[in-house]
């Protein structure tokens, strides 16, 4: 399973802005160069980065572009020049070390991952029951799956789960915790992101690609 960190810009300014530096830059829909190309953009062309997504394969950026029509998907950072944001918060995702996985039971493989939000997904049943133990309530699921608000925004959201809780309270950093303990990969978000996300959530699963 690859290693993945994600960070979130979090600054005074929702602007978090780059500019493409190569004469053109695919815009894929999702966070690899084997995704769908949404569209060609060209050096100087000025982006809104809204999330920051570093793997074994390098940096990308979830960015939306400037202009009349804007448009949403995932850049390499190989083709921008990045602003330095006011302020990053940032967390890291790493697979358990195998001793940990072990004591925890059947190692989980990378399909069981992607599959928390369907009927294969032992790990959220393991997800939910930690959390109902800790906390004496039912984690408060605000997305199981695609839903009519991941398609309005046009993601494919079918093998994720979205959490309502802000990462930064005492459940969500519970939450988060157990996540990395079980070596399941999530995005944290502590506000909302135009065109990505309406609020503060935890999103449990891989980023979403686009549509």
């Amino acid at each position: 399973m690859a290693t993945t960190s994600w960070a979130q810009s979090e600054g005074s300014s929702p602007a978090w802005q780059a500019t493409v530096s190569l004469d053109s830059a695919a815009l894929y829909a999702g966070v690899s160069a084997s995704s769908r190309v949404v569209t060609q953009l060209n050096r100087g062309d000025a982006v809104i980065i809204n999330l920051e997504i570093t793997g074994i394969d390098g940096r990308w950026y979830a960015v939306t572009t400037t202009g009349e029509t804007p448009t949403s998907g995932y850049l390499s950072g190989k083709v921008l020049d990045v602003q330095e944001p006011t302020a990053i918060t940032g967390w890291e995702y790493q697979p358990p070390p195998p001793e940990v996985t072990a004591a925890a039971g059947p190692s989980a493989t990378e399909e069981d991952t992607d599959i928390v939000a369907v009927s294969k997904g032992r790990i959220f049943g393991d997800i939910k029951s930690f959390f109902r133990s800790k906390f004496a309530r039912t984690l408060p699921v605000s997305a199981f799956g695609q839903t009519r608000l991941h398609n309005r925004l046009g993601f494919d959201h079918r093998n994720s789960v979205d959490v309502a809780l802000s990462p930064d309270s005492a459940e969500g950093r519970a939450l988060l915790n157990r996540l990395r303990t079980l070596g399941v990969p999530f995005i944290a978000f502590r506000k909302a992101v135009p065109g990505v996300a309406t609020g503060a959530h935890i999103h449990i699963g891989r980023p979403s690609p686009r549509r």
